[in-house]
């Protein structure tokens, strides 16, 4: 079985990056409210596979394969939580 990445709306309506092969341990979780779910009517998966996306090339500085990306940057994933504000 090849592992490969996949993005995925939960039943709760988080839409998660995980590996295949991993679904206790998403490498990313996007949540809409309420409001910004209304806005979406229903096209919250479109939006988060473009924000994973404009993330990507933000760092990249050109947009890759997701499998591509995350395999080449996993030795400099920090382990230790970090906050943004």
């Amino acid at each position: 079985m090849s592992n490969y990445l996949e993005l995925t709306q939960l039943p709760d309506g988080t839409i998660v990056l995980r590996r295949s092969d991993d679904h206790e341990n998403p490498i990313v979780k996007i949540e809409f409210g309420k409001e910004s779910k209304d806005f979406l009517n229903g096209e919250e998966l479109a939006v988060a596979k473009e924000m994973i996306r404009a993330g990507i090339e933000s760092v990249s500085g050109n947009v890759i394969d997701f499998d591509e990306f995350f395999d080449s940057k996993m030795q400099r994933v920090s382990k230790k939580p970090v906050t943004v504000h």
